[in-house]
């Protein structure tokens, strides 16, 4: 990958789809796992190390900067994902672009982080904030060619990056830490993460941008990023909004709290749907030519990906409480609650993340805007409503908002997509009838061990909720528990039998394409 060097089209693979996304799926759980298995140590580990009031004023800090690196590349990154071609001028325009608005943004941090310290009232974020500036520059360094590897759906080398980054980074922080900086060994471990993942990106990827900047191509790519731009940013204030309005009514102690409590939230969605968010958009992109394909693929990737994320949601809401106290200590027990309510609202958020991929896929990523406008409303009105109530009542209205979107993306998925919502929900109903027997029996678990210590409480419950649901799915839903087995084992990148091709299953199902027909549900007809 030298600077002349320009992605194929989409479609041309000599290898077919399949392998590659199965050997995707594979780098991506290796990254997104191990950066969360990672990142989840080290927060332990600082959380036993430090206060609440250091974590709230890093979340207080980080609210800004977030929103900074959201603009960096403007969608562009996304818009080269998704062109079925692009030339060397697409990429180099997108990269300077980048690169200009974050050196902006960086200046702006640097100027503006006084003022928003005495807005606020907190002195000590000034510096914090002009610190963490310097991570606009770096993400712009790194986001147009993290595009390119996504596009070529090249996971392994970014994970090799994330992996280093994650680590180096939590080192810094426990380091800074041990020796008394308080909330800066946060801050040394985001900037520490976002130097080293830089450096080894551009160490492992040998391409390099040219010197050419074009208007006329940043207008074709803009065309599409402003859609993901705009999105993105109304994803930041559907999930930043809450912690800048704890921070400001209530403080930095309880935002650190809630920053807790929102963690296992985060740690749940890295480790249960990003692994497939981002390997279906490039996926999906590259299916846009066939709507059949990508229809059958959609459903085949909820329904799979619904068999671990249900369960797993509402299994860690019952169970946050005395899993909060276990992992990061009893000082730390209100934040168990707020985990608990969260995680409520985790197999919605899933669902729709998936069906607004896919609507950015088949070129509507203006619905996906559109969408994520009304969620952003919703919720912003909740939080500044529920503030006064305190913590509780801040996640209660994130949960009850998400599920209150639903029906709304799953009509518009269907009229833009073409996803049936008959078909759609209905191969997931067994799924939930397993999951809600599975809560009864972990509930009466906790109230007849109520009394135990958490780690006895944990261990009870997570045994009895495992047995009883896949007892449940092996009664009501044979075939789809097979199906994610056999997907499964083509996320295992064995060249031997890649080159051999996928051996038909002795059952005479589909062994789990992708894209196959004969997938056990019923495709309803594509029109709405």
């Amino acid at each position: 990958m030298t600077a002349s060097w320009v992605p194929p089209e989409h479609g041309t693979d000599s290898e077919g789809l399949q392998p590659r996304v199965a050997r995707g799926l594979t780098w991506t759980i290796v990254e997104l796992w191990g950066r969360q298995a990672l990142n989840l140590v080290v927060f332990i580990i600082l959380a036993r190390l430090l206060v609440p009031v250091d974590f709230g004023l890093v979340a207080l800090a980080t609210v800004f900067v977030a929103l900074a690196q959201v603009v960096v590349d403007q969608g562009l990154g996304d818009a080269l994902i998704q062109r079925p071609q692009i030339t060397r001028l697409h990429i180099d325009t997108a990269f300077w672009v980048a690169m200009l608005t974050g050196a902006a943004l960086t200046l702006i941090g640097l100027i503006a982080a006084g003022p928003i310290a005495g807005l606020l009232n907190e002195p000590e974020l000034a510096p914090i904030l002009q610190v963490l500036s310097l991570t606009f520059v770096l993400a712009a360094f790194s986001s147009i060619q993290v595009a390119l590897l996504r596009r070529e759906l090249a996971f392994r080398t970014l994970a090799v990056r994330t992996l280093a980054g994650a680590a180096g980074g939590g080192a810094i922080g426990i380091a800074m830490a041990l020796l008394g900086f308080g909330a800066w060994a946060l801050v040394g471990q985001l900037v520490g993460s976002a130097v080293l993942s830089a450096a080894m990106l551009w160490w492992v990827s040998p391409w390099r941008p040219g010197r050419q900047v074009s208007w006329a191509h940043f207008r074709e790519l803009f065309s599409f990023g402003v859609n993901v731009l705009g999105s993105d940013l109304l994803t930041f204030f559907n999930r930043n909004t809450d912690n800048l309005l704890i921070g400001v009514f209530l403080g930095t102690e309880p935002l650190g709290l809630y920053t807790v409590g929102y963690r296992l939230l985060e740690v749940s969605q890295t480790i249960l749907v990003n692994v497939a968010r981002k390997i279906t958009f490039p996926a999906f992109s590259r299916l846009q030519g066939d709507h059949n394909r990508m229809l059958r693929a959609h459903l085949k990737v909820t329904r799979v990906a619904s068999l671990t994320i249900v369960p797993s949601y509402i299994g860690l809401a019952l169970i946050a409480p005395e899993l909060t106290i276990l992992v990061f200590g009893a000082q730390w027990a209100a934040s168990g609650i707020v985990a608990s309510i969260l995680l409520l609202s985790g197999p919605a958020l899933s669902l729709r993340t998936f069906n607004l991929a896919l609507l950015a896929a088949t070129g509507h990523p203006d619905i996906a805007f559109r969408f994520r406008l009304i969620a952003t409303a919703v919720n912003v009105a909740g939080f500044a409503i529920a503030v006064s109530f305190g913590l509780n009542a801040v996640a209660a209205a994130f949960a009850i908002g998400t599920y209150a979107l639903m029906p709304l993306n799953l009509y518009w998925t269907q009229k833009y997509a073409a996803v049936p919502i008959r078909t759609y929900l209905g191969q997931l109903l067994r799924i939930v009838v397993a999951t809600a027997l599975m809560a009864v029996a972990m509930l009466t678990v906790k109230l007849a061990l109520g009394s135990a210590r958490p780690v006895v409480l944990v261990a009870a419950e997570v045994a009895v909720g495992v047995v009883v649901f896949v007892g449940f799915i092996r009664l009501l839903e044979p075939h789809l528990l097979r199906e994610a087995i056999a997907f499964g084992k083509q996320a295992v990148p064995v060249r031997r039998r890649l080159r051999r091709g996928p051996r038909p299953p002795s059952d005479g199902s589909t062994g789990g394409s992708l894209d196959d027909d004969s997938d056990g549900a019923t495709v309803a007809p594509l029109t709405p």
